[in-house]
């Protein structure tokens, strides 16, 4: 079959009708599709149209669907310290985490757990221990060592991240961080993740001193009272300086704990420009190559932007979109130029339309 008859083939599929003139036979064989006029999108005058929506010929008819932003997946690290002493935290971990990875899937969330401690220690069950979503990095961690192991185990769970996760680091212990610092162990774990983080401290508050608690670390009620071995200052500073929450671990009530940081971590939140591809018409295949994007400003002015085949390095100030994968695309990428003018139209909107061929940059 020539090219030019399967170029046709393909567009009737769609019930997409060129215009004759739209399709001419090059002198060395090729096709010549014709250059469009419009400039939709921003993409100038070298656009290649291959047929878009909304265009004045009414030769091919599409059906659009609002884009909704994706939501961003999170990921959290939970390093817990397993020396003697956090027996009973440990469990309390452990019995609380399927509960929490619970609540996080019913808001829909894409999320990924990280556990670094003993493998003796914190034994989380099915349904969240074994699943995909888990993953234990199996370490003794000491009890001045949790911040310390969550920078010299990175290379074990580097992959276990995504880029754009918004990322949640809970640090369980009853001492204090020696020698890394608050300020040291930030620097040092945002530059491994190239994104900033929140940290969630269970750990002990600052107490007033007493000849049978020198360190002013917190204590439990009963008796004997059992309290922690030192006040976790940094991982408080940790925390007010990341956004996080703290709870000392001196709590009788773990169950509200879970439920307070459950709250505070299972929120949707959207990434701005980068769109899910939405389920096609008549729950059809989606073509990849019959996708387009349509931008609609606050003003009504619909614009088609090009797509650009080469990606986020194809980009360029005339803007456009692309795909997270060219083969089996799940995810709309707007390109930065087209980004800044979308986010800016608080009135404005985009759909993505199908059944006509893409218009390609």
């Amino acid at each position: 079959m020539s090219s030019r008859s399967w170029l046709l083939l393909a567009l009737l599929s769609f019930g997409c009708s060129p215009a004759k003139e739209d399709i001419r036979v090059l002198s060395d064989g090729g096709l010549d599709l014709g250059v469009s006029d419009s400039g939709g999108g921003g993409g100038g005058d070298d656009g290649v149209d291959l047929g878009t929506p909304g265009d004045d010929t009414g030769s091919c008819a599409a059906i659009s669907k609002k884009a909704e932003p994706s939501v961003a997946p999170v990921d959290l690290v939970w390093v817990v310290d397993s020396s003697g002493s956090m027996d009973n935290e440990a469990k309390r971990v452990q019995d609380n985490l399927n509960a929490f990875s619970t609540a996080m899937a019913k808001a829909g969330i894409d999320y990924h757990v990280v556990m670094i401690t003993s493998s003796a220690f914190v034994k989380v069950p099915p349904p969240l221990g074994g699943s995909p979503s888990y993953l234990l990095v199996d370490r003794d961690v000491a009890s001045h060592d949790p911040l310390k192991a969550v920078i010299e185990e990175f290379p074990k769970y580097k992959s276990f991240l995504r880029p754009l996760a918004i990322t949640h680091l809970i640090a369980v212990t009853d001492d204090e961080s020696e020698p890394l610092t608050a300020e040291e162990f930030y620097k040092q774990w945002a530059g491994l993740l190239g994104h900033g983080f929140k940290t969630h401290a269970i750990a002990s508050e600052k107490v007033a001193p007493t000849f049978t608690n020198p360190t002013g670390a917190c204590q439990t009620s009963g008796f004997p009272p059992e309290g922690a071995a030192a006040p976790g200052m940094q991982y408080y500073k940790l925390a007010d300086a990341t956004g996080g929450l703290k709870f000392s671990i001196c709590t009788a009530d773990w169950t509200a704990l879970f439920k307070t940081l459950t709250a505070a971590v299972a929120v949707a939140e959207k990434i701005p420009c980068i769109f899910s591809i939405p389920a096609p018409p008549d729950g059809s295949t989606i073509d990849p190559g019959k996708v387009n994007v349509e931008y609609t400003s606050g003003s009504g002015k619909k614009d088609t932007l090009v797509y650009v085949p080469t990606g986020k390095d194809g980009c360029t100030a005339a803007g456009g979109w692309y795909y997270d994968d060219p083969v089996k695309p799940t995810k709309i990428y707007l390109c930065t130029s087209s980004c800044t003018a979308v986010s800016a139209d608080k009135a404005g909107k985009v759909d993505i339309a199908f059944g006509c061929a893409t218009r390609i940059k």
